[in-house]
């Protein structure tokens, strides 16, 4: 994430959490400035009184660094990013697309998983369904649970943003459907997610959302923050918040097989 103050870039390119955003918005507020942010670009402006924004900015090219090792040899994930195809999923206030969030999440980490010997199934991998464009909302959770199945996976993950009315609501939340691996799994996940993003922690509770409650193996799904929220809209959309997002989920998954 890239930092404009007064037009004038700061020299540094800046890794997004919520702690940061907070502090810049509780700054501009106490001074009296104005704040925007730029999501799709990645950007936050911060202007003092009567200053004129420039209108566009070089987005940086982000770099991702992977863990190698065959710490997960012979483990199958089932990842599944929510949403795609037709179905949105929630939109943001700067317009951003869950399902956009959601399958860039699962293939970072994808590939962090790879790369530590995993083998990795995703219900999907690009902007479409896991059933047919036609099928019904039925359907295509039915469909996400068969491909978990059909991959005899060892662990089932579904990656979600949550979404209300208020845009005050904030956090993250790890569900599970009750059996105890599903729990320890959901609990470690939740645990490396709230360390490392510092969002508010709406712990790791029972649900009986459909891809959890039907697959055999232990499932979670996760609703890593809230893309109503503008602070956490950047969070979920921006490389460096997406990076954290999958490197979080990523050590909860590897303490879930340690442990």
């Amino acid at each position: 994430m890239r930092i404009v103050i007064d037009g004038q870039k700061v020299p540094i390119n800046v890794k997004v959490s919520r702690d940061l955003l907070m502090t810049l918005k509780a700054i501009s507020q106490t001074l009296h400035w104005r704040i925007t942010y730029d999501t799709p670009n990645e950007l936050v402006y911060i202007y003092t009184k009567n200053y004129i924004a420039p209108d566009t900015l070089d987005r940086p090219i982000p770099t991702i660094s992977e863990p190698e090792s065959n710490r997960l040899l012979g483990k199958i994930i089932c990842l599944d990013p929510g949403h795609g195809g037709n179905d949105p999923g929630a939109i943001g206030p700067s317009g951003t697309l869950e399902k956009d969030n959601t399958l860039a999440i699962c293939l970072l980490l994808r590939d962090m998983l790879e790369s530590n010997g995993a083998t990795v199934v995703l219900t999907r991998d690009t902007d479409r369904g896991a059933a047919s464009p036609d099928s019904s909302g039925s359907e295509e959770l039915k469909a996400r649970v068969e491909i978990a199945a059909d991959s005899h996976a060892d662990i089932f993950l579904s990656i979600h943003n949550d979404s209300f009315t208020s845009n005050t609501a904030m956090g993250t939340t790890t569900f599970h459907y009750g059996d105890t691996d599903s729990i320890k799994l959901a609990t470690l996940v939740q645990k490396n997610l709230i360390a490392e993003l510092g969002t508010k922690d709406r712990t790791s509770l029972f649900a009986s959302f459909y891809v959890i409650r039907y697959t055999k193996m232990p499932a979670v799904l996760v609703e890593v923050a809230f893309i109503s929220n503008l602070e956490e809209e950047i969070l979920l959309s921006s490389t460096d918040g997406r990076i954290k997002i999958a490197e979080s989920i990523f050590q909860g998954i590897t303490n879930y097989f340690k442990a």
